[in-house]
C-alpha cells in the first residue's frame, strides 16, 4: 500500500529580492575561502558605494508556453531602486524609496517565474556570513574549476554548490536541491567589464534539468535614477522593509490532506500558492499560482485559510509580509 505524503515549503517572497550570500570563514580551506570571496566582489555590481546604473534584460522563461519579455532595472542603491518586468500577458512594476516596497502589477500575484528571474540577477550580492562546507577542483571541458559546498549558516536550507572558475574567478554555475525532490541550476557565462567588476550577459535557469530562464542581457550602463520614479503607483500594494527585517514564523500549519481520489489514482504533483501574511498572524489574498490538480489545489486552499504565524517583524513591530507555499504531493 502506498504512502501518501504533502510536504509544504514556505517561501517568503519579499525577502528573496536580495538573497545574500553569506561565507563563514573560520572552518574552510583559506585558498577556497578567498577564491569565494574574490568571486562575489568581482560579480557584484549591486555594492554599495557603486553610482547608479540601468541594466536591461531580455529573457525567455517557460510557464503554460515560451513567453518573451524584458525587464528593466534603474539602481541607486539597496533602498532606492525601480524595475519594470514586461511579457504580452503581464506587466509588474517593484519601487524600493527608504523603507518603502510598492508593488503595482497587471495580475492579482506574481508569477513564480518572475520572482526567480529577479533572484537570477543577484550574483555575489554581499559576500559575508554562509558556512563554507568543503571545496573541490575539476576540469571541464578544458575549464578549470572549484565547486565549493555552501550553506546559509543557522539554517536548515539546503546546501548549494557554487562551482567558480579557478582562473578567472567568474561564477559558472550555482546549485541546489528543493524538497521533496527537485533540483534547480542556475548559470552564468560570457562575462563582461563594468566598472570595475564582471557581470555575465547571459544567465540562465534549469528546473530538474529543464531550462526554464533564458535571460540575456541587452544593456548595462552608468545612468541617474529619475526620483520621480519612486512615487507610488496609484493603487500599489505597500510593504514595510528594513535591515533587519525577521520572517513571519508558522504557528499553526497543518498539513492539506492528500485528495483520496489522488491516491487511488497514483496521482501526484505540486501546488504552489501565494498569500499575505498580516500583522496579527492571520492570512489573506491567497492566490493559487501553481496547479497539480483540481482536488490537491482545493485540498491545499481549503487547508491554507486556517494557517496562523507569529507575523514578520521590523525590529517589535510587526508588519505585513507576502509567502509562498509549496504543497508537494508524493506517494511513497
Amino acid at each position: 500500500m502506498a504512502f501518501a505524503l504533502a510536504v509544504k515549503k514556505l517561501i517568503p517572497t519579499t525577502f528573496f529580492l536580495f538573497v545574500a550570500w553569506q561565507l563563514g570563514l573560520a572552518t574552510a580551506d583559506p585558498a577556497a575561502q578567498e577564491l569565494l570571496i574574490a568571486a562575489g566582489q568581482q560579480a557584484n555590481v549591486f555594492d554599495h558605494d557603486t553610482s547608479p546604473f540601468e541594466l536591461n534584460i531580455d529573457f525567455v522563461m517557460q510557464m503554460n508556453v515560451p513567453t518573451k519579455g524584458h525587464l528593466t532595472l534603474k539602481w541607486e542603491g539597496e533602498e532606492r531602486w525601480w524595475r519594470r518586468i514586461i511579457t504580452d500577458e503581464f506587466q509588474q512594476i517593484d519601487i524600493r524609496n527608504g523603507d518603502e516596497l510598492y508593488i503595482s502589477r497587471s495580475l492579482h500575484f506574481t508569477p513564480v517565474r518572475i520572482g526567480e528571474l529577479t533572484a537570477l540577477l543577484h550574483i555575489g550580492d554581499h559576500a559575508e556570513g554562509l558556512e563554507l562546507k568543503k571545496a573541490k577542483h575539476q576540469v571541464e571541458r578544458g575549464l578549470e574549476m572549484t565547486c565549493l559546498q555552501v550553506r546559509r549558516r543557522d539554517t536548515r536550507d539546503e546546501p548549494h554548490e557554487l562551482c567558480v572558475n579557478s582562473a578567472s574567478h567568474e561564477i559558472l554555475s550555482d546549485e541546489w536541491k528543493v524538497p521533496p525532490d527537485g533540483r534547480r541550476r542556475q548559470r552564468y557565462s560570457d562575462y563582461f567589464e563594468f566598472r570595475g567588476h564582471r557581470y555575465p550577459r547571459k544567465l540562465e535557469l534549469f528546473v530538474n534539468g529543464i531550462k526554464a530562464i533564458d535571460a540575456t542581457v541587452d544593456s548595462l550602463t552608468t545612468a541617474p535614477l529619475d526620483q520621480a520614479l519612486l512615487v507610488a503607483p496609484k493603487g500599489a500594494i505597500e510593504r514595510r522593509q528594513c535591515p533587519d527585517m525577521k520572517r513571519p514564523v508558522p504557528v499553526k500549519t497543518p498539513d492539506p490532506m492528500y485528495p483520496k481520489s489522488a491516491s487511488e489514482n497514483r496521482m501526484m504533483g505540486d501546488t504552489i500558492v501565494s498569500m499575505t501574511v498580516l500583522a496579527d498572524g492571520s492570512v489573506d489574498d491567497i492566490q493559487l499560482i501553481g496547479s497539480a490538480t483540481h482536488s490537491m489545489d482545493d485540498a491545499t486552499l481549503q487547508t491554507l485559510k486556517g494557517w496562523k504565524f507569529k507575523p514578520a517583524t521590523c525590529g517589535a513591530e510587526p508588519v505585513v509580509s507576502d509567502i509562498e507555499v509549496v504543497v508537494s504531493f508524493r506517494l511513497r
